[in-house]
């Protein structure tokens, strides 16, 4: 018998495998998106394979195997009574009646002599003293003795200075404080050798760490507040917003040590008894330090600072720069604040804090730095509130001049807002627990390490928390430019690497009254709410057709075969508070919230087609209203039943009339 060539039997398995295949893709629907919780008919979703891109199920934040955030309005009808549209940024050109007489540039302090005539007498010299921290004291400042005058300008050398200014007749007729952040000759060689030493073990690249942080913002409420800072975090800086960031405690302190430290409080030495300094703590800033980075520690309002607080702080400065001194003696110069204690001599506290990060970091942008700033007074116990303009400038500033280009920057929060009758509702509740969060990442490096940049776009709607911050800054320190795998049971996973698709609230340790994840249950197919779901799917469905309804069957209900629900936590709507960090650490829940969200996931079978489809519906309690949300897909063959319809993406819909 004649044998076939090797070359004519290799294309003709092709072309039977290719016929194949396109029978199959013509014949089901093998793309079927999944289902808001683990479908019990075990249909795969094409958001829980892992995909390289951030594509993301409509009607949530976050759509993986173990975790589902709903996507809620902005402005959602429950909360429209607490929150505002366009409320203006804090400001105090309206309020200082004073111009300052005095300026800074780089580490020069100057006179506006233009100024003087808005203040009492006529200006015959100025003079400042140094401001200091006492030894192993993190709650009182000192003034120098020695005074230095001058009528024009003056270098400074010193860190934080106060300034006095006189009359002809020698009587007070100004004062002000100003910062510096000045090389320190001695810190730098140091800071020299720990670099060239931390090089020389391998490590790819050194990239600087810019940590900006807002009190009790949360993702949603950033939107509605910060326009300007959002548009240019993502449009110039391209920016990755954690969509599914979860706070994993109440507060502050016990959010951020998590993020710094890598641990809870309650697995420290610390406690309310014992309150201890915490110098001993290997904080982020701290390990940067030791591999040569530049740290600066910056934080407003230090009566409420995080580890200060009714806490014992740090008995050594906690940085090389840092600004607590300063902050001290601005809260202890009364006369000079203004607007509710926003405004400084003139100025907002916010912008005087972010001037000196942003002179830190110009004055050592080809040296490795480390700096984080928190700032808490203008949104601390406000929802409406905010400081817009200022951050957006400062971002603005640092872009201008080149001083991000080789810094991964974090813009967070802690978490959302605490008090206040919005926590009455389930927004208020998903926005208490749900910070916001964006990191950015220079465009060199993202482009060197598109892995990184891919691991990060799919981690924006991935279940993450502070403990994966603690990691990301451990691997930017120890950078070897190789992704890991990590699993789902690992508390903390940098988001350099892929967070994997079955991370649960458990897995994270994040407490059920923390957990925004919805949890997930069967609910009989007769129940009303699943029978309206149902037939919203239905309607949506032969939406999709009415444009070819002449030649497509409109569909009806013929049997729902399966029906899960997902809810928030029980734990979740009735939270009120919790009262201590670590010892005796208590939660206490009462009435349920108003405005709850329930996910619908069914499974029906339509006639005439007999078709089985799956889709989610979202009831809104609030508004009693229910929408299809996201893509419906089709679990059975349709065959040819579709032909009268030439639209691929139709066929798994259309049942041709002529079949009927």
């Amino acid at each position: 018998m004649r044998q076939f060539p090797k070359i004519l039997v290799l294309v003709l398995l092709i072309s039977l495998i290719g016929s194949t295949l396109l029978f199959l893709h013509s014949t089901s629907d093998y793309q079927n998106v999944g289902t808001l919780l683990h479908s019990q008919t075990n249909v795969l979703s094409h958001e829980l394979q892992d995909e390289p891109t951030a594509k993301i199920e409509e009607g949530y934040i976050v759509h993986t195997s173990h975790c589902q955030i709903p996507d809620v309005d902005l402005w959602h009808p429950s909360i429209l009574q607490y929150v505002r549209n366009n409320s203006p940024s804090l400001a105090c050109s309206r309020i200082a009646t004073k111009p300052p007489l005095t300026y800074t540039e780089d580490d020069m302090l100057y006179i506006n002599k233009t100024n003087s005539p808005f203040y009492n007498g006529s200006l015959l010299f100025c003079e400042y003293v140094e401001i200091f921290r006492p030894p192993n004291n993190d709650f009182k400042f000192d003034l120098g003795h020695k005074r230095v005058v001058f009528t024009e300008k003056v270098l400074v050398k010193k860190e934080f200075i106060k300034v006095y200014c006189y009359s002809t007749n020698n009587t007070l007729m100004y004062q002000n404080l100003h910062a510096f952040t000045p090389t320190k000759p001695l810190l730098r060689h140091m800071k020299d050798n720990l670099s060239l030493r931390h090089k020389r073990r391998g490590y790819l690249e050194q990239l600087n760490v810019l940590m900006v942080g807002l009190d009790s913002v949360s993702r949603l409420n950033f939107h509605r507040q910060f326009p300007k800072t959002l548009k240019i975090l993502r449009s110039n800086l391209k920016a990755y917003e954690m969509y599914g960031y979860n706070k994993v405690r109440d507060n502050t302190f016990i959010n951020l040590t998590p993020m710094f430290l890598g641990k809870y409080v309650e697995e420290t030495d610390w406690n309310e008894t014992n309150n201890e300094p915490f110098d001993k703590y290997k904080f982020a800033w701290k390990r940067f330090a030791d591999a040569g980075y530049h740290t600066l520690f910056a934080e407003d309002a230090p009566s409420i600072a995080i580890w200060n607080f009714e806490k014992e702080g740090f008995h050594h400065p906690p940085a090389d720069y840092y600004l607590r001194p300063f902050s001290l003696a601005m809260a202890s110069t009364s006369s000079m604040w203004t607007n509710y204690k926003h405004c400084f001599g003139g100025r907002l506290e916010t912008d005087i804090t972010l001037e000196y990060v942003y002179n830190f970091i110009k004055s050592r942008q080809r040296a490795p730095h480390f700096a984080f700033t928190f700032l808490t007074r203008p949104t601390y116990d406000s929802v409406n509130q905010n400081t817009d303009q200022s951050h957006a400038q400062f971002l603005e500033s640092m872009i201008r001049s080149r001083m991000l280009e080789n810094t991964i920057l974090i813009y967070f929060s802690d978490h959302g807002i605490r008090r206040g009758d919005i926590l009455s509702t389930y927004i208020g509740k998903l926005e208490e627990r749900l910070p916001t969060m964006f990191i950015s990442l220079p465009d060199w490096f993202a482009r060197k390490y598109p892995q990184i940049a891919q691991n990060l776009e799919v981690n924006q709607h991935r279940l993450t928390t502070p403990f994966d911050i603690n990691a990301l800054l451990d691997n930017v320190l120890r950078f070897t430019g190789i992704p890991k795998h990590p699993s789902a049971n690992m508390r903390s996973i940098s988001l350099f690497d892929k967070v994997p698709q079955d991370r649960s609230c458990a897995s994270a340790t994040i407490d059920d009254h923390w957990c925004t994840c919805l949890q997930q249950q069967p609910v009989p197919v007769s129940d009303k709410k699943v029978i309206r779901a149902a037939k919203v799917l239905i309607g949506k469905i032969n939406k999709k057709t009415a444009a070819h309804h002449k030649v497509c069957a409109r569909y009806k209900l013929d049997e729902i075969t399966d029906a899960l629900q997902a809810t928030p936590t029980h734990k979740l709507m009735t939270f009120k508070l919790s009262m201590n960090d670590v010892i005796g650490r208590k939660e206490y829940y009462g009435e349920e919230a108003i405005g709850r969200v329930t996910m619908y996931h069914v499974t029906i079978r339509v006639k005439p087609s007999g078709g089985v489809f799956q889709g989610t519906v979202k009831y809104d309690s609030t508004t009693n209203s229910y929408r299809s949300s996201g893509y419906i897909s089709r679990t059975n063959a349709y065959g040819s039943s579709s032909f009268c319809v030439k639209d691929h993406s139709l066929k798994k819909y259309c049942y041709c009339k002529e079949l009927v």
